[in-house]
């Protein structure tokens, strides 16, 4: 099981490139928490739209 991450740990990740910490930043809610593979699906998908 993935552990599980504020949206601020993920925001502040140096794990994501800095335009994919933005997107976290718009996408994800406050208090909750996301694997790091949900972080990637948002991104991917939010990319998808572009």
């Amino acid at each position: 099981m993935e552990n599980k991450f504020s949206k601020s740990s993920l925001v502040d990740s140096t794990g994501f490139k800095p335009i994919e910490r933005d997107i976290l930043s718009l996408k994800l809610v406050d208090g909750q928490t996301y694997t790091k593979t949900e972080a990637k699906k948002i991104i991917k998908e939010f990319k998808g739209g572009i």
